[in-house]
């Protein structure tokens, strides 16, 4: 059986949590057996949107992460269940049979991503499906169904080498891909002191000091600039060069979303 992979954009998720809302109406106080037995009313999360505020006032973005199970091919939570309980299916989807589930909660602990719960009244664990009884169905889980901005996809994805993992350093292979995970940025705003104004179009470099890469850009109708998608923990040269002005240049590491605050150029002698 091929294998079909979510995709989430964070660019296209507003945050509305309409997947929120159609995971819980399709499975709290439904059976869907073997795959799941009824999510509780309240306490679990299949699917969460969690917001991420960046940057520090004035200069703040926000942007929400759609998380669920990342269905692992190499799983840590598996291994972990004394019971043989969690298992992957031959299209990839990764369930808990809750015939041999005991409620141990070795399982929670071993997810990285932390995304299973415990069912006290039921005493197993539970975690998103991929909606496997909608699937082989030949339906869309329902968090993709009813997200308005395909920010959630499901299907055959194509080619993904340009497509990202959620937290690669846990080494799990997970299966769900990403598009436009928070990277680092640099921004700050431009003044003219002595002009008492912005400045406006001044262009603004990072040149990555560890492989060369160079990004541009140029600040805005309000002279701020913003360098986006930076490699996480990387040095970089940034420089500000503008016709009538002395050329500014800062050292910085991103090892974060770094905001250079107010810079005040120099008119050229």
């Amino acid at each position: 059986m091929s294998n079909k992979n979510f995709l989430i954009d964070v660019d296209k998720c507003t945050g509305c949590n309409l997947c929120v809302v159609a995971c819980k109406d399709e499975h709290v106080d439904s059976n869907y057996e073997p795959w799941t037995q009824p999510q509780p009313e309240g306490g679990h999360f299949w699917m969460n949107v969690k917001p991420l505020e960046r940057g520090t006032i004035p200069r703040v973005r926000m942007n929400f992460l759609p998380t669920l199970c990342q269905h692992c091919e190499d799983a840590p939570c598996i291994p972990a269940c004394p019971e043989g309980a969690i298992k992957t299916r031959d299209d990839g989807l990764v369930w808990i049979d809750a015939a041999l589930c005991t409620g141990c909660g070795d399982c929670q602990p071993a997810c990285p991503y932390d995304v299973i719960y415990k069912n006290d009244n039921l005493n197993i664990a539970q975690k998103c499906t991929g909606c496997a009884h909608r699937i082989d169905e030949g339906e869309l889980p329902r968090c993709a169904d009813a997200c308005p901005h395909d920010a959630i996809v499901f299907g055959e994805l194509g080619d993904e080498s340009s497509l990202e993992e959620l937290h690669p350093e846990f080494d799990a292979k997970p299966r769900v891909r990403w598009k436009g995970l928070p990277q680092p940025w640099i921004t700050g705003l431009l003044i003219d002191v002595n002009a008492d104004e912005v400045v406006i179009g001044a262009t603004v470099t990072a040149t990555d000091l560890n492989d060369g890469t160079i990004i541009t850009t140029t600040s805005g109708a309000f002279g701020e600039f913003w360098i986006k998608d930076l490699a996480a923990g990387h040095d970089y040269r940034v420089e500000i060069s503008h016709p009538t002005y002395e050329l500014s240049s800062a050292p910085v590491t991103a090892d974060g979303d770094t905001d250079l605050g107010t810079l005040e150029l120099k008119a050229s002698p």
